[in-house]
């Protein structure tokens, strides 16, 4: 269950992350423009590119905020189901035999039990185009070949 509470906060939240370039401030924009063409990514409403020079190095700052509407999305997935849960309510109180008596609640158990796969289907979608465009600027930045990742290092190894 933390897992899943965990990507349903990653969802809705935003984060930012720094990378250090080893080229000067207009070679890093323009490589990392024909990094993120060759990978068929665009700048927009939910990668934000913030650049600045530091001590002689450019320094990106890429904010990843969360995709537009997913919040207005979940209202209204939350209010379909206690719709669906009060329309369940209803007709297990007031109709005495039938199918839609048992067809309703049932449907309304396998939508509640959907939810949390669906949560984690669009944190993965989001954590998958995230990943991509961090490779797009290890790459142009870095200068990180993709086919040849570095080797992993652990923290206390240094």
């Amino acid at each position: 269950m933390s897992e899943m509470k965990r990507a349903a906060s990653a969802l809705v939240e935003s984060r930012t992350e720094r990378f250090e370039s080893v080229h000067p401030l207009a070679e890093s924009r323009a490589r990392l423009e024909r990094a993120m063409a060759r990978a068929r990514l665009v700048a927009g409403p939910q990668f934000v590119p913030e650049w600045r020079e530091e001590g002689g190095k450019a320094v990106l700052e890429a904010r990843f905020l969360p995709p537009r509407g997913i919040h207005a999305l979940l209202r209204a997935i939350s209010v379909a189901l206690v719709l669906l849960i009060a329309a369940s309510a209803y007709e297990l109180i007031s109709i005495p035999t039938g199918a839609l008596r048992l067809l309703l609640p049932g449907f309304t158990v396998l939508c509640i039990l959907g939810l949390p796969l669906f949560t984690l289907a669009l944190n993965s979608q989001r954590e998958a185009h995230e990943s991509r465009i961090r490779r797009a600027i290890r790459e142009a930045l870095l200068d990180q070949d993709p086919a040849f990742p570095p080797p992993h290092r652990w923290p206390d190894e240094d």
